[in-house]
């Protein structure tokens, strides 16, 4: 019977040598990988202390589209709270009209605070991650995607170039 570390590496290599297999068998030229160079926001108010929210949000990240749909994605950006933040999730981009379209995100997130769908300071004794969802509306070019993210009382834009 292996150890701990030992089984825990073998589930690993088999965990990475399944993902390879499943990343074999799907066809190159329907996966787009993104780099998301940017995010700015607008709140329509301040904070309860009345400081002014940040808007200038330092992102980075990563994302893969398959199919022109689906997606998985990692963000890193300063909230509008000035707290770091990390956040992974998995998507569905669905085209309305020529490129423009609603995008639906889930997974997870850490260094945000939520309350329902709004974003909220994390109170004392309150875990600041968790389940994340956010629904967005998007405009895909051939090098470049936009993603305008709203919670009512903001409205931000990320931007995200094609990678390949």
């Amino acid at each position: 019977m292996p150890s701990g570390d030992v089984f825990e590496i073998q589930l690993d290599m088999k965990v990475f040598f399944g993902l390879i297999l499943l990343l074999v068998g799907l066809n190159a030229e329907e996966i787009e990988g993104y780099a998301t160079v940017g995010m700015v926001s607008h709140h329509f108010g301040t904070q309860d202390s009345g400081e002014r929210y940040n808007g200038n949000h330092d992102a980075y990240g990563a994302e893969m589209v398959y199919d022109k749909r689906f997606t998985l994605a990692y963000l890193h950006f300063v909230n509008s709270r000035d707290k770091d933040t990390d956040i992974v999730v998995a998507g569905y981009r669905y085209d309305i009209y020529k490129g423009l379209g609603i995008y639906g995100v889930v997974g997870y997130q850490k260094g945000y605070c939520f309350d329902g769908l709004k974003s909220v300071e994390c109170t004392e004794g309150k875990d600041n991650d968790g389940f994340a969802f956010l629904p967005m509306l998007y405009y895909r070019h051939d090098y470049f995607t936009i993603d305008l993210i709203t919670q009512g009382t903001m409205v931000a834009l990320k931007l995200n170039i094609k990678l390949f």
